[in-house]
């Protein structure tokens, strides 16, 4: 006779008198160090036959030529590592650059400075014509005259962005710029789970005829969704570790604009709330909070020097009429994406000091944080011709991250309402179908969240406005220091 059902991990049990999760820390981070390549090769051949997710190196072939791009904080030895076995597997060369070869600047930044995500993504847009990052536009330009590589890795997010700049031979993001990120448990999740149960989050937006996300940072929004839309949408939505839960997102990436825009013309009316953060892929702000009516930004307030930086975009470019869509202006709301790694952490070693701007990317990368994003984008060339002949933005590029949210979906069949995220955990981790895999595949331990952040008066003791929400930076240093779980 079978035992029991198995059961999944859940949702994390609160502290006594709160609701949420209670915060936890991802300590094996801080093990030793090891600089003997020999410990370290068991993982790296690990790791280079992984094939899901932006971390996975698994899709290469015998006689490949391959080129990896790094940025000047790469970990000496954990490179050497991976090199040696992507050569065990057959792979003829394995070249490396990095972004300095490209004609990029040595940078410092600091996740302290999340107004940057303004500032460093508008110029290059509406000054050079760029259409996702400068160090794209440069590789492709290095590639051009470099026929001989069969894959590139290149970039630390954006996987469709950077084969739309910089040309089909990209395979993959390049994540393991540091020690950290080499021993990192989210790039050990088996690749059966992971895509389990991204497909099963897509599944649900088939039946979907509305969609609600709130969370206790003060995020309360929500849309309609015909059953053309629900048909269109999974479409465009699938995008490993990183699924597309708005829907005219999805729509936007996997139609034609002309699809997009017909669509945008029915769904926008009908999209209206607000949304509350402190955080974007750059880093952290004091609170702020967006207003959409019929689609698109009508107010925001808070947000310290990023708000102040935002409202300025907005101001700017109201009266723009992009082609074919519904109203003028770029101020419209563009993603609510979806992370699906239950291992996904923020970063402890290089929040305050990278190379790199985008300094807060795996934060967004966990298992039900959502990250909204803002702006007028399409990827069809008669958009991209006339931003850049009018000098504005390409793509979206502001961010707010929610990290408990609750999203859920009414049901067309039914008019039930089902949950997908429940106050940070993604409901699909806790299915029977994949339990019973985890269970066969090493455990359900591949299921619980490593770490969950803490927020005063959420889900930890304090005041979420009197102790945070002006100034996260200074909580979130200590968070990063353990102080909390």
């Amino acid at each position: 006779m079978p035992d029991a059902a198995l059961r999944g991990p859940g949702v994390p049990a609160p502290l006594d008198g709160f609701e949420f999760p209670a915060p936890r820390f991802p300590r094996y981070l801080l093990q030793d160090r090891t600089d003997d390549i020999e410990e370290l090769m068991p993982l790296a051949r690990a790791h280079v036959r992984r094939r899901y997710g932006r971390s996975a190196l698994g899709d290469v072939r015998p006689g490949d030529e391959l080129l990896i791009v790094t940025f000047p904080h790469q970990h000496e030895l954990v490179f050497e590592a991976l090199r040696r076995a992507l050569l065990e597997l057959g792979v003829a060369k394995v070249d490396r650059i990095d972004v300095t070869d490209l004609g990029m600047e040595v940078r410092e930044y600091s996740a302290a400075d999340g107004w940057r995500e303004i500032t460093d993504r508008l110029p290059p847009m509406i000054e050079e014509g760029v259409e996702f990052n400068v160090a794209a536009a440069a590789l492709k330009k290095f590639l051009d005259d470099r026929p001989g590589f069969t894959g590139v890795y290149a970039g630390e997010a954006g996987r469709s962005h950077w084969k739309r700049a910089a040309g089909k031979r990209i395979r993959n993001n390049w994540v393991y710029s540091t020690y950290e990120d080499f021993i990192s448990r989210a790039n050990g999740v088996p690749d059966e789970i992971w895509r389990t149960v991204d497909l099963m989050v897509v599944d649900a937006f088939r039946n979907a005829a509305e969609v609600r996300i709130t969370s206790p940072e003060g995020t309360d929004i929500g849309w309609q969704v015909t059953q053309a839309q629900a048909e269109l949408w999974p479409r465009g939505a699938y995008i490993s570790g990183h699924i597309l839960g708005s829907t005219i997102q999805g729509i936007r990436f996997g139609h034609p604009a002309e699809t997009f825009l017909r669509e945008a013309k029915t769904l926008m009316p009908t999209l209206n709330g607000v949304i509350g953060g402190t955080s974007n892929h750059t880093g952290y702000y004091p609170h702020i909070q967006i207003t959409i009516e019929g689609g698109m930004i009508s107010k925001i307030d808070g947000g310290g020097r990023y708000g102040d930086l935002w409202r300025e975009v907005v101001e700017r470019y109201r009266d723009v009429q992009y082609p074919g869509f519904p109203y003028p202006g770029w101020a419209y709301f563009n993603d609510a994406s979806i992370g699906t790694n239950p291992k996904s952490y923020r970063q402890i070693e290089t929040l305050w000091k990278y190379n790199d701007s985008w300094t807060n990317l795996p934060e967004r990368a966990q298992a039900g944080v959502i990250h909204f994003g803002f702006g007028a984008e399409h990827w069809d060339h008669t958009f991209l011709d006339y931003a850049k002949r009018n000098k504005l933005p390409t793509m979206h590029f502001p961010h707010v991250h929610n990290l408990f949210a609750t999203y859920r979906i009414k049901r067309r069949d039914t008019g039930e309402w089902v949950t997908l995220i429940d106050k940070g955990r993604i409901a699909a981790l806790d299915h029977p179908r994949v339990v019973r895999l985890a269970s066969s595949l090493g455990g359900t331990e591949h299921l619980e969240y490593d770490w969950i952040p803490a927020l005063p008066g959420i889900n930890f003791p304090g005041d979420y406005h009197r102790d945070y929400a002006g100034d996260p930076v200074a909580w979130i240093e200590r968070e990063q220091r353990g102080e909390f779980a």
